[in-house]
Formats: C-alpha cells, sequence, structure tokens
C-alpha cells in the first residue's frame, strides 16, 4: 500500500470532513478532544492563506488527510499540523509519515521556518507518528476553570 499524497482540491472537502467526523468519534470523551475540536474547528483548508490540508490516497481513495494552519510568530512563518487522520485499515503502514512528509515540504516550499503539530494528552499513536518524524513537545498547554 503506497499512498499518493497531495494538496487537498475542493472536490475533497467532502471525504476529509467524513474523515473529520471518524477522528472526532474516536476521541469522543477523551480528555481535551472537547476543546481541541472547539479551539480548532475547520478542518480542511483549500485556496486559503491561513494553510492547506493534504489528502494520501491508496487506489484513488483517500485514506488520510492532515491540515495545516500557517501563522506569523515575530519575523517568522510557522506551520502547525491542526489535524492528521488515517482511516484504521490504512494505519501502520506508512500513510501517517507520508503525510507529515509531505506537510514538511509544503510547509517549507511555503517558507516556514518550522513546524509545530497538535496532539491530545492520551493519543499515544498521534504523538509516536510525530515523534518518528523528528516532532518533539516543546510545549505543554495545563487549564483548569478559574
Amino acid at each position: 500500500m503506497t499512498p499518493v499524497v497531495r494538496l487537498a482540491e475542493f472536490a475533497d472537502a467532502e471525504g476529509c470532513e467524513r474523515l473529520d467526523t471518524q477522528a472526532r468519534q474516536e476521541t469522543a470523551g477523551t480528555r481535551g478532544a472537547d476543546a481541541f475540536f472547539a479551539e480548532q474547528p475547520v478542518a480542511v483548508l483549500v485556496g486559503d492563506p491561513a494553510g492547506f490540508t493534504l489528502v494520501a490516497e491508496v487506489d484513488g481513495v483517500i485514506v488520510g488527510f492532515t491540515t495545516i494552519r500557517t501563522t506569523r510568530v515575530g519575523e517568522r512563518l510557522v506551520a502547525t499540523i491542526v489535524r492528521v487522520f488515517v482511516t484504521a485499515r490504512a494505519r501502520r503502514v506508512g500513510v501517517g509519515d507520508a503525510l507529515i512528509a509531505a506537510a514538511r515540504s509544503q510547509a517549507r516550499g511555503q517558507g516556514c521556518a518550522r513546524i509545530d503539530a497538535l496532539a491530545l494528552p492520551g493519543d499515544r499513536d498521534t504523538k509516536n507518528l510525530y515523534e518518528r518524524n523528528g516532532l518533539t513537545a516543546r510545549l505543554i498547554v495545563a487549564t483548569s476553570a478559574v
């Protein structure tokens, strides 16, 4: 199973939204999920100066996607992975790694100085994906009601 990773097009939005629904269902009830999806409500960016979405296809079927927001931090442009999801049947065969590699390449091509990535506290699979691809934790956000 060799994925083809490419920039998402408008025609891919519905498929990506379907995958995002799966991601939300898989994480429902986990620590931080409600806040994460409330703070990062947009799953797909196509033709948007605020970022981009990449899709991974196998045999013409979208099996994963990642959405990256770009922001200015001082004089530097920073890419942040706000979504990464791969269908259960396409996991552990390199689809996630291909998405991260393509995200790095696209971010570099857009002039980003670094790439950050968001993951929920208990999402060990996503953290492993990031760490395997050289993204290590640099900030932990702790929260409480006042």
